[in-house]
C-alpha cells in the first residue's frame, strides 16, 4: 500500500524517547509499504530534530544524517511534490472545512493530490500521522489510517 507519512510520525522514528518511536521505526522498515511524504517534511522534521538535539535529546548531526538518508533516493521514504497553487488551494479548502492546523492540512493536500496517481484504481492509500484530528480528516478524505 502507498502510504503518506506525516512529519509527526517521521520525527518519532529518530527520537527514541518519543511515544510511538518503535511503531515509527517499524513503519520505515516495512518493505511492503510504499512510503511517500511532501517536500516540506524535510524542513518540518529537521526543525523538530534540531530543537530536540539542542535540548539534550540526541546528536544533532547524527539525527539530521538519519533524516537525509531516509529521504534520499535510496531511502525508505520518497519525497513527492505537487504544484504549489494546487496544494495551497486544497489545503485552504481542508482548513475551512475541517478547522485543522495549516501544516496538517498541507500534508493532507499533498497526499490528496499525489497519492491517487501512485496507486491502482481500486487500491487504497494510507495516511500515517500521530495527530488524531488529522487522522480523522484523512479518513474522511478516503485514506486508510496507518
Amino acid at each position: 500500500m502507498i502510504t503518506y507519512i506525516d512529519s509527526s510520525v517521521l520525527a518519532r522514528a529518530y527520537l527514541i524517547d518519543e511515544i510511538g518511536h518503535s511503531d515509527a521505526v517499524a513503519l520505515l522498515d516495512d518493505t511492503e509499504m510504499g512510503l511517500v511524504t511532501g517536500t516540506w517534511t524535510r524542513i518540518d522534521v529537521a526543525g523538530a530534530l534540531v530543537r530536540a538535539a539542542r535540548s539534550g535529546r540526541g546528536d544533532e548531526a547524527g539525527l539530521l544524517d538519519l533524516l537525509a538518508r531516509d529521504l534520499s533516493v535510496d531511502g525508505p521514504v520518497a519525497v513527492v511534490a505537487a504544484p504549489q497553487r494546487d496544494v495551497e488551494s486544497r489545503a485552504y479548502e481542508i482548513v475551512r472545512t475541517h478547522g485543522i492546523r495549516a501544516t496538517d492540512a498541507w500534508h493532507l493536500a499533498v497526499a490528496c493530490i499525489v497519492c491517487p496517481a501512485l496507486v491502482e484504481p481500486s487500491e487504497p492509500s494510507g495516511f500515517a500521522t500521530r495527530d488524531e484530528r488529522q487522522s480523522a480528516v484523512a479518513v474522511e478524505l478516503g485514506f486508510v489510517p496507518v
